[in-house]
Order: C-alpha cells, then sequence, then structure tokens
C-alpha cells in the first residue's frame, strides 16, 4: 500500500471513530444538535476518503467532483454544527451560495477538461472561506462561555486548517507542476496536506468535544451552586461567600452587610393556593429581590422561604436602605403566576460587621434575632441587630 492509500485508509478510519462518537453524543443528548451535524461533517469526508480509495476503478466525476463536493459539504456541516453550539442562527443563503459555487466551479472544469488549477484554487478558497467565518463568528460566544484564552484555544484548529487550505491554493497557483494534481492524485503536495488535515482533524474534533464537556462541566457547576426553582445561589455558595467576605472584613477592616428576608405567612400561602402558587411567589420574590440588588450584592435562596443578601462594603446606613429598597419591591410585587391576587411582604433582619474580629456564626446569630424581632414586631418591616458586644480585655 503506497503512502497516499495509507493516509487516506487512516483518515477514513478516524473520520468513522468521530461520526461514531458524534452520534453517541447526541444519543446521550450531548448538545444533540451540533453533535448530529458533527456526525453528519465526518460521515461526508469519510465518505470522501473512500471514494479516493476507489479512485483507479471510479470515474472522474466521482474521484474529482464528488470528492470536492464532499469537502465542501463536511465543512458547511461543520459550521452549521459551530452555530448551533454557540446558539447563533444559521447562515443558510451564504452557505447554499458556496455550496452553488462549489458546483459550478468543477461542472465548469469537468466540462472544459483542460487544466485541474481552477479546481484546486476554488475548493480550497470555498473551504478557507467556511472556516473562518466559523471561527470568527463563535469567538464572541466562546469568550463570554468560557473566557477569552479558552475561545481563543478553541479556535485555532479550525483556523489553522483554514490557513492549510489557503497555502494549498497559493501554493498551486504559483508552484505549478505537481502542486496542479488535484486531491485524487498522490503526489507529495497531497500526501503532505493529508497528513497535516489527518492531524488537524483529531484537533478540531478534540476540540468540539472539549466545548460539550465545558459546556456540560459549567451547568453541573452552576446546577450545583444555585437554586433551581429560583436561580439565586443556594446556601453552600453563600456560606463560602460569607466567610471570604469575614476574612476580608478583618484584614482591610470594610464593613459588610447581612440581611436575612423571610416571606410572612408562606405557609398560608401554600395551604390556600397550593404549591403551585408558593413556587411562583418564591420566583417573583427572587426576582425582586434580585433587581434592586447591587452588581456586588449576592442574594441566595437558604431554604424555604428565607433568603440572604450579602452586601460588602455596606455601613448601617446604606444596609437600611437597600433594605428599604427590598420591601418596597415586594410590597409593589404582583404575581399573576400564581393564579389569583396575592398579597406578598416580607420581614427583614439586618446585621452589619463593621469592626472587630466577630465569627461568622455570631454574625448569623444576630441577623437571625433581628429577622425573629421583625416577626414578633409585625411583620412587613425591618430590624436591626445591635452591634455585638466588644470582647473581653
Amino acid at each position: 500500500m503506497t503512502d497516499d492509500k495509507l493516509l487516506v485508509t487512516v483518515t477514513l478510519l478516524q473520520q468513522a471513530f468521530f461520526c461514531t462518537l458524534w452520534l453517541l453524543a447526541a444519543r446521550l443528548r450531548l448538545a444533540r444538535r451540533p453533535a448530529l451535524h458533527w456526525a453528519a461533517a465526518t460521515g461526508v469526508v469519510g465518505v470522501s476518503m473512500g471514494l479516493l480509495l476507489l479512485r483507479d476503478i471510479a470515474g472522474p466525476w466521482l474521484a474529482v467532483v464528488v470528492v470536492n463536493l464532499c469537502f465542501v459539504a463536511s465543512f458547511i456541516l461543520l459550521r452549521r454544527g459551530v452555530q448551533d453550539f454557540a446558539r447563533l442562527a444559521h447562515a443558510d443563503r451564504e452557505q447554499v451560495i458556496v455550496m452553488l459555487l462549489g458546483v459550478v466551479l468543477l461542472a465548469a472544469a469537468m466540462a472544459w477538461g483542460r487544466s485541474k488549477l481552477p479546481v484546486i484554487v476554488g475548493v480550497s478558497l470555498l473551504v478557507a472561506w467556511t472556516l473562518f467565518r466559523s471561527a470568527g463568528e463563535v469567538r464572541g460566544p466562546l469568550v463570554t462561555e468560557f473566557g477569552r484564552g479558552v475561545a481563543l484555544w478553541l479556535g485555532l484548529p479550525i483556523s489553522a486548517i483554514g490557513v492549510l487550505f489557503v497555502l494549498r491554493a497559493v501554493i498551486a497557483s504559483v508552484v505549478g507542476g505537481a502542486a496542479h494534481a488535484p486531491i485524487d492524485e498522490p503526489v507529495p503536495v497531497n500526501v503532505g496536506m493529508m497528513f497535516v488535515s489527518m492531524v488537524l482533524g483529531v484537533m478540531i474534533n478534540a476540540t468540539l468535544m472539549a466545548m460539550v464537556i465545558g459546556r456540560m462541566v459549567l451547568r453541573l457547576q452552576y446546577q450545583s451552586e444555585h437554586d433551581s426553582l429560583t436561580g439565586l445561589l443556594s446556601r453552600r455558595p453563600m456560606e463560602k461567600l460569607l466567610q471570604a467576605e469575614a476574612l476580608r472584613q478583618r484584614r482591610s477592616g470594610q464593613p459588610y452587610a447581612l440581611l436575612s428576608v423571610d416571606i410572612d405567612h408562606f405557609k398560608q400561602i401554600n395551604d390556600r393556593c397550593g404549591h403551585a402558587a408558593g413556587d411562583a411567589v418564591l420566583v417573583c420574590v427572587a426576582q425582586a429581590l434580585q433587581k434592586v440588588a447591587r452588581e456586588v450584592d449576592s442574594v441566595a435562596r437558604m431554604g424555604g422561604e428565607e433568603f440572604f443578601a450579602l452586601l460588602p462594603g455596606t455601613d448601617l446606613a446604606g444596609a437600611q436602605q437597600a433594605a428599604q429598597r427590598m420591601l418596597d419591591a415586594v410590597r409593589r410585587l404582583e404575581c399573576p403566576q400564581a393564579g389569583e391576587s396575592i398579597v406578598v411582604s416580607i420581614s427583614i433582619g439586618v446585621a452589619v460587621a463593621s469592626a472587630g474580629s466577630e465569627s461568622v456564626q455570631a454574625m448569623l446569630r444576630r441577623v437571625d434575632h433581628a429577622l425573629y424581632a421583625a416577626k414578633a414586631a409585625g411583620r412587613d418591616r425591618i430590624e436591626v441587630a445591635p452591634p455585638p458586644a466588644p470582647a473581653p480585655a
């Protein structure tokens, strides 16, 4: 077996493996729509590799036209999968134009039968255009989701294959000779390009799989740190933030405030209107609290109908203003999802850590006592915890 046939066979097996892998990912619903597009893309490349192996018995239409169209189609499918993954709209019109240009170019070249240079240059530039467009349009969403550094590495293999095809077009245009040979001929240029494409193909599929796994990890991390009903932080991450804020306060001396918020008569809402209405009230209150909080503040659902709001760098006056904003926001709250007109109010306990080395546990006790005092005083109000007693000398 010659070197070129060996590389084609290895590439065929490689694409069959990745096609099976993406079909399995789609079956497991791991980015199902992108995975189906990527399975189709690798399957089409595998078909083109099979046709290359049969080039000795296949006619020119199979060995040249169909193989090149398969290459163009595979990268269009790759781009569509990337667009699905990045939640972008499909550029269907542009992709149809690219495919039609490939058909016209190949049909004209076969009809004239003179030089294969237009085929090589045209197909290479169409593939490069598709790859560069794919890498460019997905960069923004990947930066938002994974960060700038990760997005750069994820887009690098796609851009590298685009550069490879541009070089293929330039070499064919400038060098001549064997560089004019179409992809079905076993010349050194094609053998070298096949080897590099095989390596970059592994990188692209590994990159795409890393994107899928990375999104799944981020989703699992988000679900572990956020309340599934309200979308707010859950108890454990809030406790970690509170510990970190207490350490920062001891080092810098800057105050911070903790607000404990509880929905008044929540059990009566559940008993009278049902748990679906109670869940709707929880969601509405959570959204109201989050809306009036500052960007640096952290709001969490601690369990049941109890919420915490951590306010870094906030003194007593600022904490009282924040609590009043929350109280007013809930008083104005309308919750049509509850199924009837339900009047919702909250009670808020406020505690401020301004100096000394008060423990987090002591801070939690103070804010709890302030919340109980608000409940005992008639609810729908704010109570401030007295400052901690000074430590004995």
